[in-house]
């Protein structure tokens, strides 16, 4: 296992001035060129922010589409996250969300994030952005906590649609997609990517696609479990 202090590549420098200095730990059969599927815990935004501040190789986070526009940025955190999630009063929600949208949205697609069209047909664009950037060899991340906003360190229920990608990249190439499981331990201070894990030949997809996500599930929680996060 290769073991490294990472330094700035393109990502904010002030903030690894400000944010605590995360180690990261990788396997030797990871090469950095990829392409792999990231798989990890959102853990209310601590597990996208560690991540995306300290990994060592370009990634594209699947984003909620929202967030990728300044307008449907705004409108999100005044209608949701400021005023029915923390309680704002509208007038304050708007004074903050204004200057934050734009830092936000700029910042999300100036790091090549994919949008993420939940519970649409739109998600096929999801699906075919990232194929595409998976088939010229580059990485993507992807949170899939169903309830994001959970800041427990242990993982719990996950959406896997996004296992639906190993069928689109193995007709692309004919190759299976690598996904590891990524922690990060508060803890530790740690990120630490697992080993990779694939869908069997010969299986049908339906019944892996379970085997993959439970793997992918128990490994989180195992590392969870090993850094004494939980």
């Amino acid at each position: 296992m290769r073991i490294g202090q990472v330094g700035p590549s393109g990502r904010s420098r002030l903030a690894r001035t400000v944010f605590p200095r995360y180690t990261v730990h990788i396997p030797d059969d990871i090469e950095g060129e990829g392409p792999f599927v990231y798989v990890s815990h959102h853990q209310n935004l601590f597990g996208p922010f560690v991540t995306l501040l300290w990994f060592p190789y370009s990634l594209h986070a699947w984003v909620l589409h929202v967030f990728l526009d300044q307008t449907t940025c705004y409108r999100h955190y005044v209608e949701y996250t400021f005023t029915r999630r923390f309680g704002w009063h509208k007038s304050w929600a708007k004074m903050w969300a204004w200057p934050l949208s734009h830092v936000v949205s700029k910042l999300l697609n100036s790091g090549r994030s994919i949008p993420v069209f939940r519970g649409s047909r739109k998600i096929q664009h999801t699906l075919d952005l990232s194929v595409a950037a998976l088939c010229r060899g580059e990485s993507i991340i992807i949170f899939p906590d169903i309830d994001y906003r959970d800041n427990a360190a242990d993982t719990k229920a996950m959406y896997d649609g996004f296992l639906y990608l190993e069928k689109y990249y193995d007709r692309e190439t004919g190759r299976h997609l690598r996904f590891v499981p990524l922690f990060a331990s508060k803890k530790k201070r740690l990120l630490i990517a697992d080993r990779p894990v694939t869908f069997r030949d010969g299986v049908p997809f339906r019944t892996e696609r379970r085997v993959v996500r439970d793997t992918i599930h128990a490994h989180l929680n195992k590392w969870a479990q090993s850094c004494g996060d939980v």
